[in-house]
C-alpha cells in the first residue's frame, strides 16, 4: 500500500538537507559554479586540495558535462609562461524541475545544471480549497507541462512553505493538512526521477549558502558562522544556518513563544483559519475592517505614506515581527539576520523598525542585517531540484 510507505521504501525520494559540499567533486563544482573563471591553481589554494586531486576532479566534471574549460589565445609575445585556463560551470543540456508551494500560489521553474532558470510560471493554487492529492497532482502536472520540449529532468524538487518532517509528511493548520504523506503521494507520479522535498524557508537559506564560494581554508571561521533566515508573506517561518549547514528541525513546529507574540496584536488569524496572524491576508483583512480600500500589500504600503491608520497597522506588524526576531536572536546569537518575503520587500520601513528592535535589545552585538536577493521563491525551488546533483555530481 502506498499509504504505508516510508522514505526507506521510496528510494527515489529524499528530504533535502542543505549544507556546503563535503566531497571533492562537489566542492570543486561548487567553487567553479560560484566563481566562474576560476583557475586550477586557485582551486588548489582555496580548497586545500593537491594539484593532482584538483586535476582529477576537474577532468571528471568536464567529462560529465558540468564544467567547461576556456584556454585564452596567447597574443602577447612578451607574456611569460603558458596562458592560464579558466573553468566555467556549464550543463545547458541538463534539466531539473522545481516548485515552491505557497499557501495560495506555487512558483514553478525549469533550470539547467548551473541553476540558470530556463522557464518559470506562477500557478494559482489555493491549498485550503483543495485536498492534498488534488494539490500535489496539480503541482506535478504543472511541472510536467513546464518541462515539455526540454531534456528529461535529472531531478525534481518541491519546497513547501509549511514544515516537511524527516519522513516527508506535512502538518499545517493553514493548509488544512494533518500528517499528509507528501513523499508517498508524489512518488506515485515521479516515476524513476529523483525527487527531493524541503521546507521552503530552509531551501531559501540553502540558496544563500549555495551561492557563496567556499572560503579559503586559512580564512575560514572555526565552526563557521550562524545566520537567522526569516521569511514572511502569507506564512511566517524561520531557518538557521549553523556552521556550514541549514539546521534540520526535529518537528518544524513554530515555537510557542513566537505564536504568543504573533497572536497578541490586533490581527488574529485570517478568516477561514488559513494564513498566519502576521501574514499578508490577516493584515489586509485588518485594514479593510478599518475602512481602508486595499487588496494587496503594496497598495497598503502606498496608502501608508498619506494615511496614518495604514501606517499604524504596518508598524504594529513590524513591531510584532521585531519582537519575535529579537527573541530568536537573543537565544541563538547569530552573526547575521536575513529578511525575505513580501513583508520586508514591499515595506522597507518594516526592516528599519525591526533593525531598531535588534540593536536596542543588544546594543553591543555586531549583528549584520541583510535582505534576501530577488526571486527567492524561484531560487528555493531551483536548489531543491538540483540538490542531489550538486551534492553528488558524479553519481
Amino acid at each position: 500500500m502506498v499509504d504505508s510507505m516510508t522514505l526507506a521504501t521510496l528510494p527515489s525520494v529524499s528530504i533535502a538537507r542543505f549544507a556546503t559540499p563535503d566531497t571533492g567533486p562537489a566542492r570543486v563544482l561548487h567553487q567553479i559554479r560560484t566563481s566562474p573563471g576560476i583557475t586550477r591553481s586557485r582551486l588548489h589554494d582555496d580548497l586545500d586540495l593537491s594539484q593532482p586531486t584538483v586535476t582529477r576532479h576537474v577532468a571528471a566534471l568536464i567529462e560529465a558535462g558540468l564544467v567547461a574549460q576556456n584556454t585564452p589565445t596567447r597574443t602577447d609575445a612578451a607574456t611569460i609562461g603558458r596562458p592560464g585556463s579558466t573553468l566555467h560551470p556549464t550543463g545547458n543540456h541538463i534539466t531539473a524541475l522545481g516548485a515552491h508551494v505557497g499557501l495560495q500560489s506555487t512558483q514553478l521553474v525549469a533550470v539547467d545544471a548551473t541553476g540558470r532558470i530556463l522557464r518559470s510560471r506562477t500557478l494559482r493554487l489555493p491549498l485550503p480549497e483543495l485536498t492534498p492529492p488534488e494539490a500535489l497532482e496539480a503541482v506535478h502536472h504543472g511541472l510536467t507541462t513546464l518541462g515539455r520540449g526540454l531534456s528529461d529532468p535529472v531531478g525534481i524538487g518541491i519546497a513547501f512553505s509549511a514544515p516537511v518532517d524527516a519522513t516527508g509528511r506535512i502538518t499545517s493548520p493553514a493548509y488544512g493538512w494533518d500528517r499528509v504523506d507528501a513523499a508517498s503521494l508524489l512518488a506515485r507520479t515521479s516515476s524513476d526521477v529523483p525527487l527531493s522535498l524541503s521546507t521552503g524557508v530552509g531551501a531559501m537559506a540553502g540558496a544563500e549558502l549555495g551561492s557563496a564560494p567556499l572560503p579559503p581554508a586559512h580564512t575560514d571561521v572555526p565552526g563557521g558562522r550562524s545566520t537567522l533566515y526569516i521569511y514572511a508573506r502569507e506564512l511566517v517561518a524561520h531557518a538557521w544556518i549553523v556552521g556550514n549547514a541549514v539546521h534540520q528541525p526535529f518537528t518544524g513546529t513554530t515555537p510557542t513563544a513566537f505564536s504568543r507574540i504573533a497572536e497578541s496584536g490586533s490581527f488574529g488569524w485570517s478568516r477561514g483559519g488559513s494564513g498566519h496572524p502576521l501574514g499578508t491576508t490577516a493584515v489586509l483583512e485588518a485594514a479593510r475592517d478599518r475602512g481602508l480600500p486595499v487588496s494587496t500589500l503594496p497598495e497598503l504600503v502606498s496608502l501608508a505614506t498619506r494615511n496614518p491608520v495604514a501606517r499604524e497597522l504596518l508598524n504594529e506588524r513590524a513591531d510584532l515581527l521585531g519582537r519575535i526576531i529579537a527573541l530568536a536572536v537573543e537565544v541563538v546569537d547569530p552573526a547575521t539576520v536575513v529578511f525575505a518575503g513580501e513583508a520586508f520587500t514591499a515595506d522597507p520601513t518594516a526592516v528599519k523598525t525591526i533593525a531598531a528592535h535588534l540593536h536596542t535589545g543588544a546594543p553591543r552585538r555586531q549583528l549584520s542585517i541583510q535582505r534576501a536577493g530577488d526571486g527567492i521563491l524561484s531560487r528555493a525551488a531551483a536548489v531543491t531540484a538540483l540538490h542531489q546533483l550538486w551534492s553528488d555530481p558524479l553519481s
